[in-house]
């Protein structure tokens, strides 16, 4: 794959503009043989259009994405709120639309209000540009044929998890950068087998929330390290295009990218690379 730089986004302006105030210097994008990547997914929320519930109306969407999107299922959400009296269904379970890639790796999931695209990674993840290129089309197909009104907000979210068995934080810090890690890799460190931080950052009407930390995950709960980048704005915008919304998540991805590049040590990059 291609190197990604600064210059070849085309956000330059953007991602100053979006920066959560981090003094991290912008790197070269590269893409890695044995990524930690678990799970990534991008959102964009928007007024509810009650015609997506229309399962005809919905088929002049499938129409355009078939080819990239052949497999298609219909679920059901139910919000439960848990009080006094335990769990509590809420009324109106919501209707999900999910459209799976052929290859099975990527999800479209699609509601009245919002439409979601996610990879659960796990070494298939190929590249932001992927990303980039199924996103900008199944907005095309839903300003087509739904036209939703205004972008009441939108989403990048990473979730890495470097999995080199139980290690010590002082083992971790060998891939880590030893900044996260402070005094965890020294006294603190003895005997320690969870540790999670959460920062939340703001630029304007734009979020970084970032979770690190030493912590199990998985139906197996294998021991690692936690890398978790959430950026956002509940910002509303009347700007539907998809330019506009396509610049706003590469300005998140570089952010995200740059991030995770300070996060890591060269040791742990050379993994990532592989042979």
């Amino acid at each position: 794959m291609n190197e990604l730089t600064r210059a070849d986004t085309g956000c330059d302006l953007l991602c100053d503009l979006m920066s959560p105030g981090l003094d991290i210097p912008p790197t070269k994008y590269e893409v890695f043989a044995n990524p930690p990547l678990k799970a990534m997914l991008g959102q964009v929320r928007f007024p509810p259009v009650l015609k997506i519930a229309n399962l005809s109306a919905l088929s002049a969407l499938q129409d355009d994405i078939r080819d990239e999107w052949p497999d298609f299922t219909q679920e059901q959400q139910i919000n439960l709120v848990i009080g006094p009296g335990g769990q509590q269904p809420q009324p109106g379970p919501q209707q999900i639309f999910r459209f799976t890639s052929a290859d099975k790796v990527w999800n479209i999931v699609l509601t009245t209000d919002a439409v979601t695209i996610e990879t659960t990674g796990g070494g298939k993840y190929s590249a932001y540009e992927e990303f980039a290129k199924r996103f900008r089309q199944v907005w095309d197909g839903l300003r087509e044929h739904f036209a939703p009104a205004a972008v009441l907000g939108q989403g990048l979210r990473y979730i890495d998890h470097l999995e080199e068995g139980a290690r010590s934080p002082k083992e971790w810090a060998r891939l880590i950068n030893p900044e996260l890690m402070g005094p965890l890799a020294g006294r603190l460190g003895a005997g320690l087998e969870q540790a999670i931080s959460d920062y939340r950052f703001r630029d304007g009407d734009t979020v970084l929330i970032f979770k690190h930390g030493i912590i199990p995950t998985g139906p197996e709960n294998v021991p690692g390290y936690l890398l978790d980048f959430d950026h956002f704005t509940d910002q509303p915008r009347d700007d539907v295009s998809t330019d506009a919304v396509m610049e706003r998540f590469a300005g998140y991805h570089e952010q995200s990218y740059a991030f995770f590049r300070w996060c890591v040590t060269d040791e742990a990059l050379e993994g990532f690379r592989g042979d």
